[in-house]
């Protein structure tokens, strides 16, 4: 459809925008994930994350040795709606690197009031009010900027479907999940998508998450 002559080595990301532009569009998106995997992203991964982000802010409540991040994000989950299906799901996957111990600082950010300049591979740039924003992950933004190869792919309301969005494009363009959060992107695939390779062996933390949740 779009990557199939791209399957073993991937132009930059700039280019296959400018060539085939339809892919950064949610709806074709899914359709090339869909393609590769049989799999409809966004059912597929809300369908799991709602079976365990219950389960997961539970292990975040218990671990207290995790520090000062999770307490604050917790704090701040406190504060929100908890009937809210968007606050439970935003909680459970802004702890995840927290809980993996991975610095998600450069991929989980923010912004305020306007898009800035912001280098890097892979990122998602919330804009948001002055607010302290616990792990870089808001509970309700005004916009989701998707970064890769520092520049603007796509934008997004919803944090949380902008992080299946920059999921699917990592995806289907065979990127490099980032290396200090690459336990976090492993999760959605193996975990939440259950796409294993069984020839990957599992870091030793990811593997007993994956254990707890079983």
């Amino acid at each position: 459809m779009y990557l199939h002559m791209f399957d073993k080595t991937s132009p930059p990301v700039s280019e296959l925008k400018e060539r085939w532009p339809a892919l950064f569009y949610e709806t074709q998106l899914y359709c090339e994930f869909h393609r590769i995997t049989n799999q409809h992203l966004p059912h597929v991964f809300y369908a799991a994350l709602d079976e365990y982000a219950g389960q997961l802010i539970g292990l975040y409540k218990k671990k207290k040795t995790v520090g000062e991040k999770m307490n604050q994000l917790l704090l701040a989950y406190e504060k929100q709606d908890k009937n809210d299906i968007h606050v439970r799901r935003t909680a459970a996957l802004a702890g995840l690197p927290i809980y993996l111990k991975e610095d998600s600082s450069g991929i989980f950010t923010t912004c305020k009031n306007e898009m800035e300049f912001y280098e890097g591979a892979v990122v998602l740039v919330a804009d948001v009010d002055g607010e302290e924003v616990p792990a870089g992950v808001p509970f309700s933004p005004h916009q989701v900027f998707i970064v890769l190869e520092d520049q603007v792919v796509m934008t997004h309301h919803s944090w949380t479907d902008a992080l299946v969005c920059l999921f699917g494009l990592i995806y289907a363009l065979h990127l490099s999940y980032p290396v200090k959060c690459s336990s976090f992107f492993e999760f959605i695939q193996i975990v939440l998508l259950k796409l294993d390779d069984e020839r990957k062996q599992l870091k030793p933390k990811l593997l007993s998450l994956k254990n707890e949740l079983v």
